[in-house]
């Protein structure tokens, strides 16, 4: 494959500084209006509640969320894990730490007064300078648990209807974020086609979810984690080491007994600045029949979209950081329940 061309990420050093610099020129000194320069105008944008097909709609709920959160709601990135697609394009996946007071009103109500602190993963497909499509995965959860709002409650009004999408989350949703199946994302993802690098650590990526999640072989993620694995979760929860590690993919896995995941995309990053590290968007496909951590369950099918940074030391992951909104799925729950 030929080089990526600089004019892709230009005027800056790398895909790395023209995502954190966007990041920081639109959404820390709020220069809003310049989004025409950074996303196509017909930018498609996934959520785990539905789909946005333009520019102005990001706008318009970045705005919502810059009155909601004057000191800050729009995050600051913590890594970028980028990947070449095609010579003028690449893929981002971009970990971001968010914080803000919540002192204006927002699409969940009037001011609380209160803080948050929450992670989102922003997975964006770059082309000719442009971002053209994003899959977002936010901890909606940490953020309503922090400002005091009853997760459960907003969840019943996402199944009713989206407050900024407009309309009601579904149980089970077939299109968007969720649509198609994805049959070797070593070779091919949501994304486009991966460059031939980096094949047996995907591999092994692509293993460990088949093994340790799919086939329930607990035991074998000794192969793929490191005993000192420590992993940052939803909550911002954080566990460390094998077993603990274990039990929080079991504890997961639980409320989804005939629960599957299913790999859409995976990029790979090995910077000097943060060596070797793993981006990988997925979905767990199953039925809420299990243990009923989100009230009674439902036996309805659920789809839960989900982000996971792995960085790699010796052959092995070392952390993780695994983010997937559980409001979306209560939500689901919610629907099906009536």
């Amino acid at each position: 494959m030929e080089p990526l061309c600089p004019s892709a990420y230009a005027p800056y050093r790398d895909p790395r500084d023209y995502i954190l610099s966007w990041t920081d020129t639109i959404w820390i000194d709020r220069a809003i209006g310049r989004l025409g320069e950074h996303y196509s105008e017909d930018i498609k944008v996934h959520t785990a509640y539905g789909e946005t097909y333009d520019y102005n709609s990001v706008i318009a709920n970045s705005v919502q969320k810059f009155s909601a959160f004057p000191n800050g709601g729009g995050g600051h990135g913590e890594d970028v894990v980028w990947e070449q697609r095609g010579v003028n394009g690449f893929i981002s996946f971009h970990r971001v730490l968010k914080t803000g007071t919540h002192s204006g009103f927002w699409t969940y109500g009037p001011p609380t007064g209160r803080d948050f602190i929450s992670r989102t993963v922003a997975h964006c497909l770059v082309q000719d300078n442009r971002i053209v499509e994003e899959w977002l995965v936010r901890d909606e959860f940490a953020v309503l648990e922090a400002l005091g709002l009853d997760p459960y409650k907003v969840a019943a009004e996402l199944a009713a209807r989206s407050p900024v999408l407009g309309s009601a989350v579904t149980a089970a949703p077939q299109g968007g974020a969720f649509a198609g199946h994805i049959e070797d994302p070593v070779a091919v993802g949501i994304s486009g086609p991966r460059p031939p690098r980096h094949q047996a650590l995907c591999e092994m990526i692509r293993d460990y979810f088949k093994d340790v999640w799919n086939r329930r072989r607990f035991d074998l993620a000794s192969r793929y984690v490191s005993d000192r694995i420590v992993c940052h979760v939803v909550r911002m929860r954080r566990v460390q080491n094998l077993t603990p590690y274990q039990m929080e993919i079991i504890n997961l896995l639980a409320s989804f007994p005939d629960g599957q995941v299913e790999i859409r995309d995976i990029a790979v990053c090995d910077g000097p600045e943060l060596g070797l590290r793993v981006g990988v968007i997925w979905v767990l496909r199953g039925t809420y029949s299990g243990v009923p951590t989100y009230g009674p369950p439902t036996n309805t099918p659920i789809h839960l979209l989900g982000a996971s940074q792995f960085d790699i030391h010796e052959g092995r992951i070392l952390r993780e950081w695994r983010i997937y909104d559980e409001v979306a799925v209560l939500a689901q729950i919610m629907a099906a329940r009536g």
